[in-house]
This record gives C-alpha cells, structure tokens and sequence, in this order.
C-alpha cells in the first residue's frame, strides 16, 4: 500500500467523524473486502475508522483483532518478526479469549528466545484452554529452556495425552530427552555470572571453567562485533553422560539446542578444546538471534571460523578431499547442501559438508570482510539467501560460488 493511499484512508476515517450507523458498516464491509484480497493491513485502517466511531462494538472488536491477526501473519510470512508479535499482542488485547492468538505470540516468540513472553502466553493459553494440545507442548518447550525441567515433563506429558498422532509423536520424544536431560542434570550446581547461567557436576574443576569461557564468549562477540542481550545457558558434561543425554556421535564436540552442551574430559587438560568447542557452539546462538532462518552452511561455516579461526578453510578442504579421493570437480555445490547435515547418508558426507561449508565461508569473509558476512545474515529476513547476498555484498551468489571453485581446483594439495 502506497503512503497516499494509507492517508486517503485516515482521511476516510476523519470523514467518517460523527457518522451514521451505516457509515460505520460500509467500513466493515471495506475491511472485509480488504481481508478477502489479502489486505490486512488495509482491512486494519478501515476498522481501526469503525471501531472510533463506535468504540464498544463487541463485533468490530473481534474483527479488528482478527484484522491484526492477519496483518500480524503477513509480517510473520516476510520474517518481520517484531512487527508480528506487535499485532499478535493487539490482536490478544481485543480478543482476549482467543487462544489461537496466544497460541501464535508464543511460538515466535519461543523461536526469538524471548522466554519471559513465551512463557506468559503458552501459560494464558494453558489456561484458556485445558485441553489443547499445542499450549501445553508450548508451555513445555520453554520451560525446557528455563531449566525447569520437572514442569516441562509435565507439560509435556500433558500434550502426549491430548495430541493427535504428531503432536503426541513430538510430545513423546520431548519428553524422553528432557526427561534424560534431568536423570543426568537434577543433582547439578548451577552458577550464574554476568554472562552465563553455568550448570555442572558441582567438582571444583568445573567452577574454574567459567574464566575460561567468558574469555571465549568475549573472544566471539568481539569477531562477529554482536553481543547477544540473554545470558546463554551452558551444561557442562564428563563425556559419557553427554552422550547419554544428547544421544550424539563420539566425534561430536559440542551441541547447541538453545543451551549449548559441552563434554569436559579433563577440565585442567582440555582447556583447548573445551574453548574452541564453546567459541562454534556460542556462534550459534548469536546467529540464532540474528536470524533464525540461517541456512546451515553460512551457520556452522562461520561457527568453525570463529573455532578454528580464519585463513585455514580452503587447505583443509581440499586436504580432506585428497585423502577422501574426492575429485576437485565433483564438490558438491554450496546451495545444494541440505537443511541439516542430519540428512546426509554418512559420516564422510557430513565432514566435507562442514569442511565445504568452512572454506566458502572463509573465503566470503576474506573477500569482502566479517561485516559483510553478517550484514549477509542480517538480510536474510525476508530474503532468499541468494537475495540476501547480493542485497549485502553487491555480488550475485552463483558468481561468488563460481569464484571459490576456481580457488579451490587451483589449490595447493
């Protein structure tokens, strides 16, 4: 909508000042007809003109929220996530008893780890609603990331009960892992810093760690110049509960699920890669903030890069591929990884994806700085990551792609 036509209509509405009962239901038709074509935002104006001229109206009050509902999910659509909880909280204000609504306020905004509103909506929700399955999956995932692990099995528990088949399904393996998660957890110290709310075995080995990784959180704040506001929950693991927790591989060095999830072997000897793994794991969590939609090659390429540091992506690359016998033509191409390196057959497949993924990254940032590289997450709301990189760099993706593969057939083995 052109800014001529959102004044046309506040001057509709200025018109409309004093009007007939009439008036008022020919801008509810207006609105509806907006509706019906998909503009929300329009169907908004009309009723926002309706609802001043007769402002107790139950009727246009469950229409305006339903037309900021709307406008609410076309925000949502073009990944304009703060505009979207704005009109899914002033959809809830004029129809309070509407648990959709709620429904919708807190799942963006468990998926923004905004956990203070997810947890007030999927409660109201829970509330409003008993029986409803979603609230209560809702209600457990951000308890889960709360560390109230006991009332999120509950929740859970709830939701299996009363979903249907997928969300039962979803339910179930929520709780399996949480409940997991507190068979390894319940009798853990829980320390908390400026940065961190640290959570560990409680052996005073652990304690001196937190020096370490607030060196190492520094280290990646200060590389991507980003400093995420929520302090980051951090577990610290000996190495077999880790993976009776995460059911991940032995070659898995760290794990990020909102909380990042660190094995610890030796806490004096392991300073290293204890730091190394918490510097990729806490890339994830700023890239989460960033932009929740990161495809996972840009994700963990600039995770390594922050672990391993930069200037190393194309010689481990292609030392990988020598080793491998891979031919230099047959690498795959960068947007033709998958969406999760989980969907790869093998262990071979997910290394040289993360290596790929490594090198390309590496290469953008030599190219054309870390700034851009993150103004190239930054525009990724909205935006096709190809769209997204030519809006940040000025170059076309595929010619970025073209330009790394000439280096990398090049290279030195």
């Amino acid at each position: 909508m052109t800014k001529s036509h959102s004044l046309s209509v506040l001057l509709l509405a200025i018109l409309f000042m004093g009007a007939s009962a009439q008036d008022v239901a020919d801008l509810n038709q207006r609105a509806k007809q907006a509706l019906e074509n998909g503009q929300a935002a329009d169907a908004v104006l009309y009723l926002e003109s309706a609802a001043a001229l007769k402002p107790d109206d139950s009727v246009l009050a469950r229409n305006l929220g339903y037309a900021y509902f709307k406008r609410g999910q076309a925000h949502y659509d073009a990944f304009a996530w703060d505009a979207a909880l704005g009109d899914y909280r002033r959809a809830i204000v004029k129809v309070p008893d509407e648990v959709g609504y709620r429904l919708h306020l807190a799942s963006l905004a468990l998926r923004l780890y905004r956990l203070d509103e997810a947890l007030s909506a999927s409660r109201s929700a829970v509330k409003a609603d008993p029986e409803n399955a979603l609230a209560h999956q809702l209600l457990g995932d951000t308890l889960n990331l709360l560390d109230e692990l006991p009332q999120a099995q509950v929740a859970y528990r709830k939701a299996q009960e009363l979903g249907d088949d997928e969300l039962a399904a979803r339910a179930a393996k929520a709780l399996a892992r949480t409940g997991r998660q507190y068979a390894v957890e319940k009798d853990y110290r829980t320390d908390v810093t400026s940065t961190f709310v640290i959570r560990h075995p409680g052996d005073t080995e652990f304690l001196e760690l937190a020096e370490l990784l607030d060196r190492a959180r520094a280290e990646v704040c200060n590389t991507f110049d980003e400093f995420p506001r929520n302090k980051a929950i951090v577990v610290l693991y000996p190495p077999e509960a880790f993976r009776a927790v995460t059911g991940a591989h032995d070659w898995v060095g760290g794990l990020f699920d909102r909380k990042i999830r660190l094995p610890v072997a030796d806490p004096k000897l392991d300073g290293e890669r204890i730091e190394a793994s918490f510097r990729h794991e806490y890339t994830h969590l700023i890239m989460s903030e960033l932009s929740p939609r990161c495809p996972v090659y840009l994700n963990e390429g600039l995770a390594q890069l922050a672990e391993y540091g930069r200037g190393q992506g194309i010689s481990r690359l292609v030392e990988y591929m020598e080793k491998s016998g891979i031919a230099r033509q047959d690498l795959p191409r960068i947007e033709d990884l998958p969406e999760s390196f989980l969907e790869l057959g093998d262990s071979g497949q997910v290394h040289l994806g993360y290596l790929l993924s490594f090198a390309f990254v590496d290469h953008v940032v030599s190219q054309h700085g870390m700034g851009a590289a993150i103004r190239w997450v930054r525009a990724l709301e909205g935006q096709s990551p190809a769209e997204a990189y030519q809006k940040a760099i000025g170059r076309t993706l595929q010619h970025e792609e073209t330009l790394f593969r000439e280096l990398v057939r090049t290279a030195r083995g």
